[in-house]
């Protein structure tokens, strides 16, 4: 369980999402927000299934191998799919993750091998791109960012 926290952790890192303020489930009186802009409409719905792939319970299963090639996955859609304000960031992100997945292989799943100091400097290089992204995301789809778990 451990290896496998740290796997989300790391490689979901700048995914990790949660609706914030979304209609529609139940009756409360919270507001509304504003409809999405329908030209980022495809990356809002991938932000959101990345967040429910994420927080599944499913989520990590299969090792090492099989979570990072999810993740991989996962931020190689949302690159696809990211407005154009946002696309150097996600290339970024994507860069950054590779290098942290990679660490992560060559522990060949054995958490006394990962290389922290390694790991932290990415999660660091990476933070101008992650603020970034939680902002105009925020903002965009109307989703708030939420450390992972």
């Amino acid at each position: 369980m451990g290896s496998r926290r740290l796997l989300v952790a790391v490689a979901g890192a700048a995914l990790t999402l949660t609706l914030a303020g979304c209609g529609g489930a139940g009756t409360d009186a919270a507001p509304t927000p504003p409809p999405v802009d329908p030209a980022v409409k495809p990356y809002c719905d991938t932000v959101v299934r990345v967040q429910t792939e994420q927080t599944s319970p499913q989520a990590g299963q299969g090792g090492v191998p099989a979570a990072s090639e999810v993740a991989r996955r996962q931020v190689g859609d949302l690159v696809a799919s990211a407005p154009p304000e946002l696309a150097g960031e996600w290339r970024t992100v994507q860069q950054l993750t590779d290098q942290a997945l990679s660490s992560l292989a060559a522990t060949r799943g054995d958490p006394n091998r990962i290389d922290r100091a390694e790991l932290a400097r990415l999660e660091q290089q990476s933070q101008p791109a992650v603020a970034r992204i939680k902002d105009v995301t925020s903002a965009r789809c109307h989703v708030e960012f939420r450390p992972p778990a």
